[in-house]
């Protein structure tokens, strides 16, 4: 009953942005950041083999809508894109995600990712973060996701714990494009 539920529930999603954009459409990516930013966490902190980004939250969803707390932009390679948010006082948790549309890579590639993307996170107090990322080896597929530069996935994700309240300074990398 999976498939219907979530299915139904991006369906709500995308009748409230119509509600809110003149009747157009949101991009299927938006979709998807929004469901797995918005995701309840499941299983290890953080993104992981069992849960992927946890149990899908369409009432959080539907407020990030609500709210705009998303951006929709184009970089070109070795572009920086910075933008800049305010958190406010006594926020448990600040979760920032980076989601792409990419292309099949070629069948011979080395890598799957053909464009590449990096997203860090500068805190209030000024420490950088960086996005988890989780050990692909067979025996760690149970470990817990850790910062890292990612360079294997069109999906980033930042997520820090009691943050400050003050300006958080996101920035996104077009790496290799």
């Amino acid at each position: 009953m999976a498939a219907p539920a979530v299915t139904g529930s991006l369906a709500l999603m995308v009748e409230r942005y119509r509600q809110l954009h003149s009747g157009v459409n949101p991009k299927a990516a938006v979709l998807k950041a929004l469901a797995c930013n918005t995701a309840e966490d499941l299983g290890n902190a953080g993104p992981d083999y069992t849960f992927g980004f946890g149990m899908l939250n369409v009432r959080r969803a539907v407020e990030a809508i609500d709210s705009s707390r998303y951006f929709i932009d184009s970089i070109a390679n070795g572009e920086n894109h910075l933008h800049t948010i305010v958190l406010p006082q006594a926020a448990q948790q600040i979760k920032i995600l980076l989601y792409w549309p990419d292309r099949e890579a070629p069948l011979n590639a080395l890598n799957a990712l053909v464009n590449d993307l990096d997203l860090t996170v500068t805190d209030a107090s000024s420490v950088l973060h960086h996005p988890l990322i989780l050990d692909p080896s067979p025996v760690n597929v149970n470990a817990v996701a850790v910062e890292g530069i990612d360079h294997l996935n069109n999906i980033e994700q930042i997520v820090i714990d009691n943050p400050a309240a003050g300006n958080y300074s996101i920035n996104i990398n077009g790496f290799s494009l």
